[in-house]
């Protein structure tokens, strides 16, 4: 029913459902998004992740050096070259402590941004070597071994550090929170 005025074909464009987004409320909920990046973002501490992915890397080194030793019954001798930030894996089939003719040495460079040096605090325990470690077939590591690295030396919580026991040659991560030592996940 129309009356003269036209009122029915506006009442019926009122009840219509909208289809879509308006272009206005579309950058209104971009510019919402954007203001809570840039207020969340700060917050994200990402020397920890570099440093932890550091420590995840050497920790990979170390325990793939200690089955390589059990599994060829050989002795594996890891080397730290903290100048060239980088580990040089070394399978001595003859276990004279050297590469020689055969003999097969892999090297693994870490990032650019690792630092290979003391933190403020040492591990607790025993003291232990920080420059080589040589894995036995049988019986372990040859020494103690602990590996002190960061991203950011500047920064207590990016400092990290990889011990290698000397009975069982388990490779274990720490962290460091500032204040002490805690066994981290790997």
């Amino acid at each position: 029913m129309i009356d003269f005025h036209g009122s029915a074909a506006l009442s019926d464009s009122c009840h219509r459902p909208r289809r879509g987004q308006s272009f206005l409320g579309l950058l209104l909920v971009l510019l919402v998004l954007t203001l809570l990046t840039a207020y969340a973002a700060p917050k994200v501490d990402l020397t920890r992740y570099r440093s932890d992915a550091m420590a995840r890397r050497a920790t990979a080194v170390l325990a793939a050096a200690a089955r390589a030793a059990r599994q060829q019954h050989v002795q594996v001798m890891v080397r730290v070259d903290s100048a060239g930030r980088r580990f040089a894996t070394l399978l001595d089939r003859n276990g004279n402590g050297r590469r020689d003719a055969g003999e097969v040495e892999t090297w693994t460079v870490l990032d650019a941004g690792t630092d290979l040096v003391d933190p403020p605090r040492l591990l607790p325990g025993p003291p232990a070597v920080t420059n080589a470690v040589v894995f036995r077939p049988s019986d372990g590591a040859a020494a103690n071994f602990v590996l002190y690295l960061t991203s950011d030396p500047g920064a207590p919580s990016a400092w990290r550090a990889v011990q290698v026991s000397r009975r069982s040659a388990l490779v274990v991560m720490w962290r460091f929170d500032g204040t002490r030592w805690s066994r981290g996940r790997a």
